[in-house]
């Protein structure tokens, strides 16, 4: 899309006075001025450590006859340019949750350096069950409290759940979307095509132990803009029960023997911060070793890609050969280049024994499960040309 821009008339409208002179004096530098018509009153957007977080915030509330949605503008490269320069279009930008309605991942690392917590808001109705994967041992548990009834309503507990060993909560997640007719199907389809990735990426290990699902029913939450007071302080309990439940199950344990009570069930806690890293580091090796595999067998098998040129071929072709895109323009670079791949696959070689992996096929040994899969998506950057790498400033110049 490339640089987006705001006329701040629209914006006058949609912001408080102070954020729109923010963003008129920390807009960015215009790229492609002599390319572009950018007509008066129009600004480039800041750069995104100067955005203000009221902006994002607005944006991402807009809702169809609720909150109009906030235009931006960016350059149509497709229309042919009048009077020598691209136009302005209209773009517009509303709820996020049309496309990511949970982003947990977004703020992840292969080896995550501190917890990222998530709260799941579902419909009263879900009824959470508890899937032992070695047994298949099936436990209903949805409103799990240690408290008596009457107590856990009063204090929000009975609508706060949260999977309790590695091997429950695969299925919690999951839910059926009961409806009635052709407009509740299209509803389904809908519900189904905007939460699909977020609902899988919940029963992923790694994931639901971090993720507190939290019920609401029908008059809760929500565009129920109406709510009485005292049902607006029985939503905050929930959430505060829901605070305290994640700070509970990720207290420090620094020694890795200390003992950390549920504040729900007062059980020992068993998902502990210690042992949500230890999932990480072996859902992510068992994924990295699958793609190393994958990666190996594809390499070697030079038959197989005639009659093209395999794989090594093109690594150790000449600068002069096609294809001449991205080249590994150094001779240092390349030998680099080759040099590493070889060791990959040879390392990959080794891995012969029924052991000399971090997944067996049957227990002991195995991964968490469902074993994930590394992919390569896009960064989720508004503009992927931001990716492009400058040359590091100790590098010496190109020869």
């Amino acid at each position: 899309m490339g640089q987006l821009y705001f006329n701040e008339n629209e914006f006058a409208a949609l912001f408080p006075a102070s954020i729109v002179t923010w963003m008129k004096e920390h807009a960015a530098e215009p790229r492609h001025r002599d390319k572009v018509h950018v007509p008066e009153g129009f600004h480039p957007i800041p750069a995104p450590p100067d955005l203000p977080i009221l902006l994002g915030a607005r944006m991402s509330l807009s809702f169809p006859f609720l909150l109009s949605a906030a235009p931006l503008y960016a350059a149509n490269f497709e229309r042919a340019p009048g009077h020598g320069k691209y136009p302005l279009e209209r773009c517009w930008f509303s709820d996020g949750g049309l496309t990511c309605n949970f982003p947990i991942h977004f703020f992840d690392a292969p080896l995550p350096g501190w917890p990222t917590f998530g709260i799941n808001l579902v419909p009263d109705t879900v009824e959470a069950t508890e899937i032992d994967e070695t047994d298949d041992r099936l436990e209903r548990v949805s409103g799990v409290s240690a408290k008596p009834r009457e107590e856990a309503q009063a204090e929000g507990w009975d609508k706060v759940w949260m999977p309790s060993t590695n091997s429950t909560g695969i299925s919690s997640a999951a839910r059926f979307n009961m409806f009635a007719g052709l407009g509740g199907f299209f509803s389904a389809l809908f519900d189904t095509a905007r939460n699909w990735a977020d609902t899988e990426l919940m029963a992923m290990p790694g994931y639901r132990d971090r993720v507190v699902h939290v019920k609401l029913a029908e008059n809760e939450g929500g565009l129920n803009l109406n709510m009485p007071p005292d049902l607006i302080t029985k939503l905050g309990a929930r959430g505060e029960r829901a605070g305290e439940l994640l700070a509970g199950r990720f207290a420090p344990t620094p020694t890795g023997h200390d003992k950390v009570k549920d504040p729900q069930t007062g059980d020992v806690v068993v998902l502990t911060w210690d042992n949500h890293r230890w999932i990480r580091y072996r859902t992510f090796m068992a994924g990295l070793e699958l793609v190393a595999r994958r990666f190996r067998a594809t390499w070697k098998d030079a038959a197989g890609q005639k009659p093209w040129r395999s794989y090594d071929e093109l690594l150790r072709r000449r600068a002069q050969d096609a294809p001449k895109s991205y080249p590994l323009h150094r001779p240092g670079q390349q030998g680099f280049a080759v040099d590493v791949t070889d060791k990959v696959v040879d390392f990959v070689d080794g891995w012969t024994t029924d052991d000399e992996t971090f997944d067996r096929a049957q227990n002991p040994g195995r991964s968490p499960r469902p074993k994930p899969v590394l992919r390569i998506v896009p960064s989720g950057s508004n503009d992927p040309r931001d990716e492009r790498a400058d040359p590091p400033k100790e590098s010496p110049p190109e020869v």
